[in-house]
């Protein structure tokens, strides 16, 4: 019971404390998606902390890339890591894997710095970790997830997207 007092008020033991960025429970928090066919929303069919996530759906096809993400003017300083956690519907057809990766651009040229790919499919959820050490961190301009469908993917599927926060 301490750890999960510790986790919901934003401490998770250990001197690592955590800033909650986004957990969508009350609207999509500002983030928007690109090359999608429905949302983003805020939904309760899927979240991994509390009852809501971030919902979008796409259109499957070979190698097709598709994001959700928002737009800042932030200062992410004193945190080393960004963290997200991403989940595939029970349909669509994800062929070989659904590339999922967690991204910023940062600095007045906006350098895009990511989390390096990870693949999902049907019902599958990851946990992502962006390494922010090498990060203007003072000078976030956008961060959020990049999607691109495997070679031989098809149909419609919707992705989920929860508890974005930042840690040490």
């Amino acid at each position: 019971m301490q750890w999960l007092k510790q986790y919901l008020s934003g401490s998770t033991g250990g001197g690592t404390t955590t800033s909650a960025y986004a957990d969508f429970e009350s609207g999509t928090d500002g983030w928007a998606g690109s090359n999608i066919v429905g949302g983003p929303w805020s939904t309760t069919a899927w979240s991994s902390k509390n009852t809501h996530s971030l919902q979008v759906d796409i259109a499957m096809s070979a190698n097709t890339q598709h994001t959700v993400s928002k737009i800042v003017s932030a200062n992410f300083s004193g945190y080393t890591k960004l963290k997200a956690t991403v989940h595939g519907s029970e349909w669509g057809g994800y062929g070989t894997g659904l590339g999922v990766k967690l991204y910023v651009k940062h600095g007045s040229a906006y350098t895009f710095t990511d989390s390096g790919w990870a693949t999902i499919g049907k019902s599958g959820t990851i946990d992502l970790t962006l390494d922010l050490t090498a990060v203007n961190t003072a000078d976030i301009k956008e961060y959020g997830i990049q999607f691109v469908d495997a070679s031989n993917s098809s149909g419609n599927a919707s992705v989920y997207v929860d508890n974005v926060y930042l840690s040490n």
